[in-house]
């Protein structure tokens, strides 16, 4: 017919699709036969990307490549099995303990930390100062007397100075070396000052040192004076210098 023959008259060939289906394990089989030969051929002639994971390669690995991830449960090719301190061997029966401690690895000098130094302790606070109180009746004095007729005063009474020039009454006193701050309690009805000077251990400290009136002889008042002790027994004395002598002298009281 017309649609059988071509223009020459020979009959064409029409291929079905059942014997299309049946083309498709050759065309199959030869695509994988030929990526097969393709893999050992470039295996053959490429064996350093696999050879460098064998056991008796004595080269070391090859870094992995910048951005892989890395599995942290898998070690690293030619890593080291890790040392347990007091795990006994998996050896044989006669395979002793280990019990050697595992030297940690050095730090980089750049980051050792330096030892810091130990706080240095904190000075003692300074200790309170201390008052001691000596009475005028148990002191020694010339032209100075026991006297107590009069009222509010310290102890069993005071020293009643003679009006003279030059009449004192001394303590003894216990010090250690530094300052110290004498306070002399005492009355001075007459109305006027009566100055005297002040030595320590003999040498005048303090020189007309004002011991001025007070309202009536029962009245007390205080004259203070700043001095340097030395260590052990000090001798203060207070020494009238004029000619109504001192007033009423009732104790010392010494603070340092």
């Amino acid at each position: 017919m017309e649609d059988d023959f071509g223009y020459e008259g020979r009959r064409r060939r029409r291929f079905t699709v059942l014997e299309r289906l049946r083309l498709l394990p050759l065309v199959a089989t030869t695509v994988f036969t030929g990526a097969l030969v393709l893999l050992i051929v470039t295996t053959l002639h490429q064996p350093a990307a696999w050879n460098d994971a064998l056991p008796w390669n004595p080269g070391p690995s090859q870094a992995p490549a910048a951005g892989a991830p890395i599995d942290p449960d898998v070690p690293l090719p030619h890593t080291p099995a890790p040392q347990r301190t007091g795990v006994r061997a998996s050896g044989g029966p006669g395979a002793a303990a280990s019990t050697t401690p595992t030297a940690s690895p050095a730090a980089s000098p750049g980051t050792l930390a330096s030892p810091s130094a130990p706080p240095s302790p904190a000075p003692p606070p300074p200790a309170a100062p201390r008052t001691v109180r000596y009475e005028a009746e148990a002191a020694s004095g010339s032209r100075a007397r026991f006297a107590n007729d009069h009222r509010n005063y310290s102890g069993n009474g005071f020293m009643d100075y003679e009006n003279t020039a030059g009449s004192y009454v001394q303590w003894t006193v216990q010090g250690a070396p530094g300052q110290a701050t004498l306070r002399l309690r005492f009355a001075n009805a007459s109305g006027r000052n009566r100055p005297m000077d002040i030595s320590v251990n003999g040498a005048v400290v303090a020189q007309g040192v004002r011991f001025d009136g007070t309202r009536d002889w029962d009245d007390w008042s205080t004259a203070t004076v700043t001095v340097t002790l030395t260590s052990g027994a000090n001798t203060i004395r207070a020494t009238a210098t004029g000619g109504d002598g001192g007033p009423n002298m009732d104790c010392l009281d010494v603070t340092q």
